[in-house]
């Protein structure tokens, strides 16, 4: 049992597995900046509600939607997130991501039940926004537990079908 309590922390963020991102930028904003500039109102208590989301005096604000206006010239802008420690806003902007994601709880069923280029969709729209998708996969590693694997780039113009 203790060994059990020792390993579930392993066991909860086993998922995934790789997340693999070719960085061109990263812009920081203070969660004031993202508050004033996304309700209309005065915020003085933000707090934050998740590592996607922050609450802006009871307005909830997706970090995502921010950073997808902030940054809306850059052609390789991927994700938003939330860094508590520092209380900012991240931007990430990259031109490469590589994701793979093991399939083992219950919770992974309706991803990992889908067909690859679905699932990597889902997977695009939360982690690789403005790229495109080269690859989608399932495969099983040496264990027999399957894994989605999905890869992200920035293709030029002339190269897209």
């Amino acid at each position: 049992m203790v060994i059990l309590l020792l390993l579930l922390p392993l066991i909860v963020n086993a998922h995934v597995i790789q997340d693999e991102v070719a960085t061109t930028e990263r812009a920081n904003f203070s969660f004031r900046t993202v508050c004033n500039k996304m309700v209309t109102h005065e915020s003085p208590l933000i707090e934050v509600a998740s590592g996607t989301e922050l609450d802006c005096m009871g307005k909830k604000v997706q970090v995502g939607e921010f950073c997808e206006k902030e940054l809306a010239a850059d052609p390789y802008y991927l994700r938003g997130f939330v860094n508590k420690d520092k209380k900012e806003v991240v931007c990430v902007s990259g031109k490469k991501v590589l994701f793979k994601y093991q399939c083992v709880k219950l919770s992974d069923k309706k991803l990992c039940d889908a067909n690859a280029k679905s699932a990597c969709v889902f997977i695009q729209n939360k982690l690789a926004k403005r790229l495109d998708m080269v690859h989608s996969s399932f495969t099983q590693n040496d264990k027999g537990i399957k894994q989605l694997n999905c890869f992200f780039e920035s293709i030029p113009l002339h190269e897209k079908k």
